[in-house]
């Protein structure tokens, strides 16, 4: 059974990094988040964790980031078969409906836009954190 509840933030913005770490510090306290910075950075740190139980139980994903987007990152997860199992949640600015379409498409468990609304954006943050941490996924 999973005890923590794991996060991998891949997210070229430091801002933005840093207001979802405070939101999920304060509502699950417990939780070991990670955050990269591209698409490169998150093949290379998922690649090296060789125990199962400590995958992260989702990631929250941007698609503009430089060296390695969003969809080619999810391209190359979701055809390896330790890491195609990891829930990914887009979380973007682009309310573009093709973006939707291919991340669709590649297999991914969730699309947010980016809210301007910061009490919306955080309610968001949280219930996409309740979620992935009381999915069944988390309790095996």
């Amino acid at each position: 059974m999973m005890e923590k509840l794991n996060i991998l933030i891949v997210e070229d913005n430091k801002i933005v990094v840093m207001g979802i770490k405070k939101i999920y510090n304060k509502h699950i306290p417990d939780a070991t988040i990670t955050s990269v910075e591209n698409g490169l950075e998150a093949i290379e740190f998922l690649t090296k964790i060789e125990n199962p139980q400590e995958l992260p139980c989702f990631i929250m994903l941007d698609l503009n980031m430089p060296i390695l987007n969003g969809i080619e990152f999810l391209e190359i997860i979701k055809k390896d078969e330790k890491l195609k199992q990891i829930p990914v949640v887009v979380h973007t600015t682009s309310s573009s409906v093709e973006d939707y379409k291919k991340c669709i498409t590649v297999g991914i468990s969730g699309y947010y836009v980016k809210h301007i609304d910061f009490s919306i954006y955080k309610n968001n943050l949280i219930t996409i954190a309740d979620y992935w941490k009381n999915s069944y996924r988390n309790k095996l």
